[in-house]
């Protein structure tokens, strides 16, 4: 379903400087250090749905205990995603579990685009993290369109 180089959304592409102040790759630049730094039991990447999960409590009751990082930056589609996990952000570490929750911001792909751009990251994930267990979180919009869901098959 990635459909290779076909599908724009299984790209990697870094992120564009927007705002002028490098802030992506370096928040980029933090996670990778954080791979370095620690050693997780579970690994969230994705989009501002991860990176938001730290303001609340649950995130603190409930995934700090289990040594989990938070690599969501707001913004990210999966090709940023794919990006930022071949270069540097899946090495030197060994979760567990490695929670994968992107695909809101691809407003310029299909339904089956996006899909296959989640299952590029995930056979990312497999090949570079084989140890670990894959949650893929998805949400869905409604669509009063009359457009069929599509099923990711990994």
């Amino acid at each position: 379903m990635s459909q290779g180089d076909s599908n724009p959304a299984a790209i990697p592409h870094a992120a564009e400087d927007i705002q002028g102040d490098d802030r992506w790759m370096s928040q980029h630049n933090r996670f990778v250090l954080d791979c370095k730094d620690k050693e997780p039991d579970v690994l969230f990447v994705g989009d501002s749905m991860v990176q938001l999960m730290q303001q609340y409590e649950i995130w603190r009751e409930l995934f700090s205990p289990l040594h989990a990082l938070n690599f969501g930056i707001g913004g990210d589609t999966t090709r940023h995603v794919l990006w930022r996990l071949k270069n540097g952000e899946l090495e030197n570490i060994k979760p567990k579990v490695i929670v994968v929750w992107v695909g809101t911001n691809n407003h310029e792909n299909t339904a089956e685009e996006v899909a296959g751009g989640i299952e590029a990251i995930v056979q990312l994930i497999n090949t570079r993290q084989p140890q670990a267990k894959i949650i893929v979180l998805i949400y869905w919009e409604v669509c009063d369109e009359g457009k069929s869901e599509v099923q990711l098959e990994c």
